[in-house]
C-alpha cells in the first residue's frame, strides 16, 4: 500500500525520535493514504518553517505488524485521542495506529470536549453529543507508526514537491 509524508523535506530515513508527543496517536511517524492530506501537511509545514513543501511516498507492508485500528469517530477514539492529546496515555504497544485525524474542525469539538471533561461537566449524554459533532467531518486518516519494526516496514519510493 501507498502511504504519503507530508514534510517541509523529503524523509528517506524517518526517525521515531522527531516529533511532538502530544498528538492524536502520540509519538510517531505520521502517513496517510490520501495524497491530498499529505500535501496539506507539507503546504502547513514548509509556510511555519518557509521551506518547500516536500510529500515523501513509501511503500508500507502492513504485513507482521501489530496495529490498533479505529474505524471512524468513534467513542474508543476519542478516548484515545484525548489521553493522547494530553499527555496520559500509557506507552503504546503497537507497531502503528491507524484511524481518523482530529484536523482542524475535529479538533475544535476535542478540544471543546477535552475542556469540558477537565471541568467535570460532561455526560454520557454530552460525550455523545460531541461524536455526532464528528461525524460531519471530511473523509482522512493517518498512520501513527510507533516502533523500529514499523518503520522497517516502510519502503521509500519517491518524493516531491508540491504546488502551494
Amino acid at each position: 500500500m501507498l502511504v504519503y509524508h507530508g514534510s517541509d523535506q523529503e524523509i528517506i530515513l524517518p526517525d521515531l525520535n522527531y516529533g511532538r508527543s502530544n498528538l492524536d496517536f502520540g509519538k510517531g511517524f505520521y502517513v496517510t493514504t490520501l495524497v491530498q492530506q499529505a500535501e496539506k501537511w507539507a503546504n502547513r509545514r514548509a509556510i511555519i518553517s518557509s521551506k518547500q513543501p516536500v510529500v515523501s511516498i513509501y511503500e508500507f507492508n502492513l504485513d507482521h505488524l501489530s496495529i490498533l485500528s479505529f474505524n471512524g469517530y468513534s467513542e474508543d477514539w476519542l478516548d484515545f485521542v484525548v489521553k493522547n492529546r494530553g499527555n496520559e496515555a500509557e506507552p503504546h504497544q503497537f507497531d502503528a495506529i491507524y484511524g481518523n485525524i482530529a484536523n482542524d474542525d475535529v479538533a475544535t469539538v476535542v478540544n471543546d470536549y477535552m475542556r469540558l471533561l477537565k471541568m467535570g461537566r460532561i455526560t454520557s449524554n454530552g460525550k455523545q453529543f460531541f461524536l455526532e459533532q464528528l461525524q460531519y467531518s471530511k473523509p482522512n486518516n493517518q498512520y501513527c507508526i510507533t516502533t523500529i519494526n514499523g518503520i522497517n516496514a516502510l519502503l521509500f519510493t519517491k518524493s516531491y514537491i508540491t504546488e502551494s
